[in-house]
């Protein structure tokens, strides 16, 4: 009696036991289940911080769109960060063709929604050929009966080292139907696999196709447009130069236009606003492919050390001198009366790249101002908050001194690459106002 006693009083002690240990267990597990949504609350809030501070880029002032500056931008500066990654691998400048096709897809996605594009169009007939050995894209309006059709020739942009026809559909269709014209997208050569000349060569070679074939493709050779944006507008700048008289008009889009003096105002107070987009030091990035010309000069380049004193001291010099800022649109009030210093450079870099500098076709405003004189009437536009500013500015004021025909369209709060965002899922406000006046000025002159 006693063991069987001793042994349920042992039993009931067990079974206390067991029940006291389960709540405890409850009890930790309920705390550990708190701590456990209390770290992943922290971890979630550090990273919700860290995306937050990633993307605070700076927005122009104007720009209503804050939210979709920032996806643009964020989006952007990922896909340079790797580019530049593999940079260090060996990629020059991060240029392959697998770079190309993610910019490609990551941009086409952001302009239209789709990383595939925008597919058929009732309203276009839209083929790829080639026009004397270069690859174009055509799109033809079926509504647009005349044999006489008036024609834009464009030239994408990305620092003639990127993007493609594709990621430029969506404008060229929209200007294609919008206008009334026929318009031929040119799928130049690009560099650093071709540097200059060869893209401008491959621009010029399309454009003479257009004019010279006017009649098999139902064209009017009399009513030849050509444009492009950023480095496109460049080489529409350089085009216009060769076929003065064979062009009616000519729209350079925010164009980078010298690479002789990168401490204008504009490149100054813009590279860090949308930086995804463009910065001084990713346009140098771009003319060094260009022009074949080594990286290890970027830091000199950017402080204007490449240019020697006797350079800074020529003509040269005064093609982009202050005297042609338009002091109106520079933001920074110190920056409006710049002086420029002239007693520095390094002779030894000067004198390896300068014959490439100043070269016309290169660096379309080294030039004196007749030659300006008989362009055909040129549409300038430009952005307020684009470190490529002051080159498009210098550029109408020069053409305006030298008495061409030309007129400014200047957005004041709008940036780099505008032009894409006039539709799709991330319109900005600037973009549709700049392309509905790029459209109404077409169709009245062209």
């Amino acid at each position: 009696m006693v063991q069987k006693g001793h042994k349920k009083k042992e039993g009931g002690k067990d079974l206390g036991k067991l029940i006291h240990d389960h709540d405890a267990k409850l009890k930790g597990s309920a705390i550990w289940n708190i701590l456990k949504q209390s770290m992943f609350a922290i971890i979630v809030g550090i990273l919700a911080l860290c995306l937050f501070n990633y993307m605070d880029t700076r927005v122009p002032e104007g720009v209503t769109e804050v939210w979709s500056a920032r996806i643009l931008d964020t989006s952007l500066r990922t896909m340079g960060k790797v580019i530049l990654y593999l940079n260090n691998f060996g990629v020059h400048g991060g240029v392959c063709r697998f770079t190309r096709k993610g910019v490609d897809m990551m941009l086409t996605t952001l302009i239209t929604g789709s990383p595939f594009g925008l597919g058929a169009d009732p309203e276009l007939k839209i083929y790829d050929t080639v026009f004397d050995g270069v690859g174009v894209r055509v799109y033809e309006p079926v509504n647009l009966k005349s044999n006489k059709r008036p024609a834009l020739v464009y030239y994408h942009g990305g620092g003639w080292s990127w993007l493609s026809v594709d990621v430029y559909d969506g404008a060229t269709r929209a200007l294609a139907k919008r206008v009334g014209m026929v318009v031929v997208s040119v799928s130049y050569r690009q560099s650093p696999e071709h540097p200059h000349p060869i893209p401008f060569e491959d621009c010029l070679t399309a454009t003479k196709y257009v004019v010279n074939n006017a009649k098999s493709l139902h064209v009017d050779p009399s009513r030849v447009a050509i444009s492009g944006d950023s480095a496109g507008g460049h080489l529409s700048a350089a085009v216009a130069m060769a076929m003065k008289k064979e062009i009616k008009i000519s729209v350079p889009i925010y164009p980078c236009l010298q690479l002789f003096d990168l401490q204008t105002p504009s490149y100054i107070e813009n590279k860090d606003y949308i930086p995804g987009m463009l910065t001084d030091v990713s346009m140098l990035t771009y003319w060094l492919n260009y022009g074949n010309i080594s990286y290890n000069y970027i830091d000199d380049i950017l402080a204007n050390r490449h240019t020697s004193q006797k350079l800074k001291e020529s003509l040269y010099a005064k093609y982009v001198s202050p005297d042609w800022y338009m002091k109106e649109h520079i933001r920074t009030p110190s920056l409006r009366n710049m002086k420029k210093e002239t007693n520095f450079g390094k002779t030894e870099l000067s004198n390896q790249i300068q014959e490439t500098i100043l070269n016309p076709d290169f660096s379309p405003l080294m030039v004196p101002d007749v030659k300006f004189k008989d362009l055909p009437l040129t549409y300038v536009l430009t952005a307020g908050y684009d470190v490529l500013r002051d080159d498009g500015l210098i550029y109408y004021q020069r053409l305006k001194k030298a008495g061409a025909k030309v007129q400014l369209a200047h957005y004041s709060e709008g940036f780099h690459g505008m032009i894409f965002f006039f539709d799709g899922p991330m319109p900005f406000q600037v973009g549709i106002r700049a392309m509905n006046d790029l459209v109404e000025f077409l169709k009245k002159n062209l």
